[in-house]
């Protein structure tokens, strides 16, 4: 991925949607450039975390103003690790970070109205990018193993062809950061939820002798999205793990459950 700077702010985005950036904004907040103290230091952006009300509205605040969208336009996901897929509108703005939610059980948005920004936040589970260029339609996804395991990438993508037409093959994704294959130890119960995901290659984990397999996340949700009609050659993954890079990303893992969390970021303009 990209990174970009901004008023101190890093964030993150992928070259290939950069080229519409006439027709989209989009963008993964990093650590940098926030006001929050401690193990949330200092860009978290987690609302439902115990750090004040106040620092987590002034990093949206810094956040948005660096990529350049309106706060007040944020939707956020009520995240539950499921794959639930809400079609966002002009009713939603705000909701879950300046209205309350009026939706639960919430991991991907879509839309095809302009200046909504869709967000779910993130540290260790996976964001899941998507545009479509022709049909003018945005969604983004939260997929940690459960949801990646209920293939909310696909449902996504699924929603956003039965709501706006897409074509699948018109569509870009982008698999943003998150644990990768290098930290992503899991026990077997978790392994044997990906059995029956007969379009997978044999390259999405590792068997260890203990008993334990490391799972690549990334190329999992990868193959999702291929199954559900988006071409390989439009999907880019970050290959960014936030395990091994939290002095700039939170990981819950690398972190042992203190920390803060980022934001994924889509609008139409």
């Amino acid at each position: 991925m990209k990174e970009n700077y901004r008023n101190e702010v890093l964030y993150f985005t992928f070259p290939d949607f950069d080229e519409y950036d006439n027709e989209i904004v989009h963008a993964f907040s990093s650590r940098e450039g926030g006001v929050s103290t401690g193990y949330f230091s200092s860009m978290n952006l987690g609302i439902k975390t115990k750090d004040s009300r106040e620092n987590i509205l002034e990093n949206y605040r810094l956040f948005t103003e660096a990529i350049g969208v309106d706060m007040n336009n944020v939707v956020i996901g009520n995240l539950n690790h499921g794959n639930n897929v809400r079609v966002v509108t002009k009713e939603d703005a705000g909701k879950g970070l300046l209205r309350p939610f009026s939706y639960v059980d919430v991991d991907a948005l879509v839309t095809n109205e302009p200046n909504l920004v869709l967000t779910i936040t993130c540290a260790d589970c996976v964001p899941v990018f998507l545009y479509d260029p022709v049909k003018k339609a945005v969604g983004i996804a939260h997929s940690g193993w459960k949801g990646t395991a209920l293939e909310i990438a696909g449902k996504t993508v699924e929603k956003m062809v039965s709501e706006y037409g897409c074509n699948p093959a018109d569509i870009i994704a982008g698999i943003g950061p998150c644990i990768g294959m290098c930290c992503y130890e899991v026990s077997q119960d978790v392994y044997e939820e990906f059995l029956e995901f007969d379009y997978l290659d044999d390259a999405w984990y590792f068997e260890k002798e203990d008993g334990k397999y490391d799972l690549d996340l990334s190329r999992i949700i990868f193959g999702t999205l291929a199954y559900a009609g988006i071409l390989p050659e439009h999907i880019s993954i970050s290959g960014l793990c936030t395990c091994c890079n939290n002095d700039i990303l939170f990981s819950h893992r690398a972190q042992k459950g203190k920390r803060g969390t980022m934001a994924g970021m889509i609008m139409i303009k």
